[in-house]
């Protein structure tokens, strides 16, 4: 008797577009790509959920704009924390998916740090659950950019 076990990884990845810089009133991208490293093994629906954090002293998350590849949602948008699930979306292995996450300029400031964030769901909807990826690796769980923003 043979006993196997599978361990995946999901890797974050987050850059601000026109090299971190909006103008106060304008609209802006973020970037956040979502990788699974796995040669073999998918993730699953309502396995992962990304939090994006920004500084809302001088930028605040758009209520719509976002460009979500096709599955996902957003759970939850305060202006200030962006959550989103890969929902109904299961991503085969040593595939990624991109999110374009709206910003809008507030007031001139920065540079500030912009924090992305991978979690763990159970696999059941609405994906707001604690769970876990079984052989993920935190190392690569989250990333950082900047952001600044001009008159």
């Amino acid at each position: 008797m043979y006993a196997s076990a599978a361990s995946q990884n999901a890797s974050l990845n987050i850059l601000s577009h026109n090299s971190g810089i909006l103008k106060k009133g304008e609209t802006s991208f973020l970037e956040v790509t979502i990788n699974n490293t796995d040669e073999f093994a998918s993730i699953g629906s309502y396995k992962i959920k990304a939090q994006i954090n920004i500084p809302s002293e001088i930028v605040s998350i758009a209520d719509t704009g976002h460009v979500l590849p096709k599955g996902w949602k957003i759970i939850s948008n305060n202006g200030s924390t962006l959550i989103v699930s890969n929902a109904t979306d299961v991503i085969s292995p040593i595939s990624d998916r991109t999110i374009l996450v709206a910003l809008v300029g507030k007031k001139p400031g920065g540079p500030s740090t912009i924090i992305g964030q991978l979690s763990f769901s159970n696999g059941n909807a609405p994906g707001i659950e604690v769970g876990f990826l079984s052989g993920d690796n935190p190392a690569d769980d989250s990333s950082t950019t900047t952001i600044k923003v001009m008159r």
